[in-house]
């Protein structure tokens, strides 16, 4: 029995020996497969945590990598247009060497200004189709491209682009502008408490710099002054601001002047015909500019916007109507695209209310976006007749069947044939609600309607009701900030009727250029209009009574036409165009030095990242790569082991064999 015993602890031994070799060799088999060391955590738990930070570390880099090698592409491609459009100065350059010979003909001349024009055109053309992932890039609708070149929020790089366009060059010459004009700016104080910063948003920048002040109070040059305070912020909005002031007084078929009057403090004699007025109002007024009609009205004018002060005796004898007028601005983009203007509103986007429509009215302008003169003010309490004087690109709008933003509308559209402009209008109200203290028949009528509210517990109930109640195209919804908005999407009125205690649930209300409007027993919401030009162009309206469809007087001018500034007609002209083309290489030449400069950067944040890629690697590397030699011995040695234990396990197991043979 004994020996039996020993036999089987011999066995079980050899067996457990055999065991824990056959997973030796299996580890040592899949380290040496896979060329690591690790390749779970519980191969090396000390090291986890460094081998996570260094994989991490590699694999922002390789991006960083990618996104260098982006941005070099980018500034090759950029770089290649860029050297084109030198090639092309270089041969207007010579074209206007040869056209500063005196020996040339006018037809010679007119072949060569043909040449350069040509020229200029595909340079503009260069400059719309140089792309990098649809990103135009010398167009000007770029300024800055930015790459994240590293491994931290410290490692953007940025890249410059400018306009290079011949326009840009000031080698074309630009024959109007997109440019927006104010109706008549507002006789107010344009102190902080009236136009402050961060009320007005020109291209999505506040239009002043800084807070107006009491140096521009009402009377005192305040065009001149706005146009000074904008122009102040050009190069953060991208605009530009240039005042003036005018006048035109009525017709005169006779002059019956009895008396003198003033013009700005100077005094305007006694004059027999309306040729004479004029002569004397040049001669004896300082800052304004006296024009004759062909209606035999006088037109008053100045350059500055500063106020027009009509006063005196009788100054109706000569036509004008004493007052003073302030000043209107013209706003021009200075790349020449259409003008953003608009309150900063949060309906506008912006996080607060900080401004809203009558400060934009203060400037004399409305909402522009692009060529759409997007939204005006409430629309007045009053239905359009055939007397009111509103016109659109100079055509009349007729009479509206209501005083609604939607009726207006409809009657805007009514001309679109003519004007290309389209309306539609839009109205909203901003509800609070309380519901601590709804009573039990709390009811509210909505444009004539009656909604019951008496079991409403929350904001959804009170939506549910008003939608359910089928009111035109009346809705409701919940804004971003958890109150109730009422919007009617044609722009008819919202007329909202309290009874009794059912103001307990509409705690207060704003209309749609965010006023809040106190409760009453009964209260009439106006609605807003937006216009829009079909062709995309820009948008005049005018007239005395505007402002029954919620808009300030407001003109621009059309598209711009463009030509060229490069002139070969003279020996004089190509000598001037010489120097201009030069600037012009010039310009292109520091622009190409400031992206190979970036280009140069690249480089060495991509060398500088591979240098760093390769340490980690290597560091990551010591730390998880297999000991190819030492493991390969490990894996013999336990072969070996378990071909000896395999054996010796056979070899016991035939002599077991044996011995019960022998006890049979």
């Amino acid at each position: 029995m004994f020996i039996v015993g020993h036999h089987d602890r011999t066995t079980s031994i050899i067996q457990k020996n055999l065991i824990s070799n056959l997973k030796k060799t299996e580890d040592s088999s899949v380290k040496l497969s896979s060329g690591k060391r690790i390749n779970k955590a519980s191969d090396d738990p000390g090291n986890i945590g460094t081998i996570s930070r260094l994989n991490a570390k590699i694999g922002s880099i390789s991006e960083a990598l990618q996104n260098a090698s982006s941005a070099k592409s980018l500034t090759q491609v950029a770089d290649s247009g860029l050297s084109e459009i030198n090639s092309i100065l270089s041969r207007i350059r010579e074209i206007a060497v040869q056209a500063s010979s005196t020996t040339l003909t006018s037809g010679d001349r007119t072949s060569l200004q043909t040449e350069v024009d040509a020229y200029l055109t595909e340079v503009d053309n260069i400059t719309k189709t140089i792309k990098f992932n649809d990103l135009i890039l010398l167009d000007g609708s770029t300024s800055t491209v930015s790459f994240m070149i590293g491994e931290d929020k410290d490692s953007l790089l940025s890249i410059s682009l400018k306009d290079s366009d011949s326009s840009a060059l000031s080698l074309s010459s630009i024959s109007g502008v997109k440019e927006f004009t104010s109706g008549r700016v507002a006789s107010v104080d344009y102190s902080s408490s009236n136009l402050a910063v961060n009320e007005i948003k020109i291209n999505g920048h506040n239009a002043l710099a800084s807070t107006l002040n009491s140096d521009l109070t009402s009377g005192n040059n305040t065009a001149a002054g706005l146009e000074t305070a904008i122009n102040a912020n050009s190069n953060t909005h991208g605009a530009v601001a240039t005042a003036f002031n005018k006048l035109t007084s009525a017709s005169k078929s006779t002059l019956s002047m009895s008396n003198t009057f003033t013009i700005n403090g100077d005094s305007v004699s006694v004059q027999t015909t309306m040729e004479n007025l004029v002569t004397e109002i040049n001669q004896a007024v300082s800052g304004v500019t006296a024009e004759l009609n062909s209606d035999s009205s006088v037109t008053l004018s100045n350059t500055t916007g500063n106020d027009i002060v009509i006063a005196g005796n009788a100054p109706t004898d000569a036509g004008f109507t004493a007052g003073t007028y302030l000043g209107y601005l013209k706003l021009a983009n200075i790349d020449e695209t259409f003008v953003k203007i608009e309150p900063m509103t949060k309906n506008n986007g912006y996080a607060s209310n900080t401004g809203n429509i009558s400060d934009l009215a203060n400037f004399g302008f409305n909402e522009v976006d692009s060529s759409t003169v997007s939204t005006s003010g409430l629309v007045s309490t009053n239905a359009l007749t055939a007397s009111h004087d509103i016109q659109i690109n100079d055509f009349d709008v007729g009479a509206s069947t209501s005083s609604s933003a939607a009726a207006k509308a409809e009657a805007i559209n009514a001309i679109t044939s003519s004007t290309n402009v389209t309306a539609s209008g839009s109205n909203l109200v901003t509800v609070e609600l309380n519901f601590s203290n709804v009573p039990s028949a709390s009811q509210v009528s909505i444009n004539g309607n009656t909604v019951d509210f008496s079991s409403v517990t929350g904001i959804g109930d009170v939506i549910t009701a008003i939608n359910n109640a089928s009111i035109g195209d009346i809705r409701s919804a919940a804004n971003s900030a958890g109150a109730l908005e009422i919007t009617s999407s044609s722009g008819a009125d919202i007329v909202l009727n309290h009874s009794g205690t059912a103001t307990h649930l509409f705690a207060s209300h704003t209309d749609a250029t965010d006023n809040t409007i106190s409760r009453a027993a009964s209260v009439t919401f106006k609605g807003r209009i937006s216009l829009t030009h079909t062709e995309g162009d820009v948008i005049k309206i005018s007239g005395d009574n505007v402002s029954e469809i919620g808009f300030t007087a407001q003109g621009s001018t059309s598209t711009p036409a463009s030509g060229s500034s490069i002139s070969m007609s003279s020996t004089s002209n190509a000598s001037s165009a010489i120097t201009s083309i030069d600037t012009a290489i010039d310009t292109i030449a520091n622009t190409r030095s400031s992206i190979a400069a970036s280009e140069n950067i690249i480089d060495h944040r991509i060398n500088n990242l591979t240098n760093i890629e390769t340490t980690s690697k290597t560091r990551l590397g010591k730390i998880v790569d297999v000991d190819i030699a030492m493991e390969s011995s490990k894996l013999t040695r336990s072969q070996i082991i378990t071909q000896v234990a395999t054996a010796m396990l056979a070899q016991a197991n035939a002599s077991s064999s044996v011995f019960l043979k022998l006890l049979e």
